[in-house]
């Protein structure tokens, strides 16, 4: 990757996680005696901001991958708009994570931790469906359980 390619791929995700951030803070306010969520997400923003300055895109990458998980679980659409809206990039995390759980089922296997995680989830929301495709859980399951007695 060039570093002008690098570089515009640090600024996307900067501007996807800082936003990602914000959406959160609006979206989910906790408070307790020893935790606050809006505090807790400006602290996330100068570690996003010092990744971006010490040219750490992987991190990055990985950070909108797990502050986008639970909005990909909840199929939460309006996070979507409101990424396009602040930041001018299209996201749409179901399109991508569907298209993930299609290359594993076409591979027969899982590769990899993020894979699992990815499949784990796929499961957990189609278990909760009433009209869920059981053949596609037990097929989800089989892999599950095989990637597991692999890393026994």
């Amino acid at each position: 990757m060039t570093n002008l390619n690098k570089h515009t791929e640090l600024e996307k995700y900067r501007d996807l996680n800082l936003s990602t951030l914000d959406y959160l803070s609006e979206t989910i306010q906790i408070a307790t005696n020893d935790f606050n969520s809006s505090q807790h997400f400006q602290k996330l923003k100068i570690e996003v901001n010092e990744s971006f300055t010490k040219g750490r895109l992987s991190k990055l990458k990985q950070w909108f991958r797990n502050l986008t998980e639970v909005l990909r679980e909840t199929e939460d659409l309006k996070f979507n708009d409101f990424i396009k809206e602040r930041t001018g990039h299209e996201v749409n995390l179901h399109e991508r994570f569907e298209k993930r759980i299609s290359k594993i089922l076409g591979q027969g296997r899982i590769k990899s931790e993020n894979d699992y995680r990815d499949v784990v989830t796929k499961v957990d929301y189609l278990s909760q469906k009433e009209s869920a495709d059981q053949t596609l859980i037990d097929q989800l399951n089989f892999l599950l359980i095989s990637f597991e007695k692999k890393k026994k």
